[in-house]
């Protein structure tokens, strides 16, 4: 399930995709917090009340979560070099909406799936 967690070229199962996900999807909602955390502080000081703090980190939230989605599946298809994949784009898209609304529980499902495809097939339809 958790297995070649780091190697984004090969061709995952179910299990698999689903051991990406939980892993990505924690790994990377706890990096986006720190990053959003230390962002706040460094760049709005004169935050001092909750209601400040909780704008400001869902504004850069949803900023790091559509980073890290796309970048992640800007590298999974570089590593599959599926560039060509009408499929692999959409589902980069799609992934972008979903990150903005929904974070990265359910943004990173589009992404996790991205690691199902064949590498080098531009087939996808």
């Amino acid at each position: 399930m958790f297995k070649n967690l780091f190697n984004l070229s090969i061709k995952r199962t179910g299990l698999e995709i689903l051991g990406f996900y939980l892993f990505y999807s924690i790994a990377g909602s706890i990096a986006a917090g720190f990053i959003c955390g230390i962002l706040i502080f460094l760049l709005h000081p004169q935050a001092l009340v909750t209601n400040d703090i909780q704008r400001l980190a869902s504004l850069y939230g949803a900023i790091a979560a559509i980073l890290y989605g796309v970048g992640l599946s800007l590298a999974i298809i570089a590593s599959k070099k599926i560039f060509n994949s009408f499929k692999a784009v959409m589902l980069t898209i799609i992934a972008v909406v979903l990150l903005f609304f929904f974070g990265a529980l359910v943004g990173m499902i589009p992404v996790a799936y991205l690691t199902s495809f064949d590498k080098n097939d531009c087939n996808e339809e």
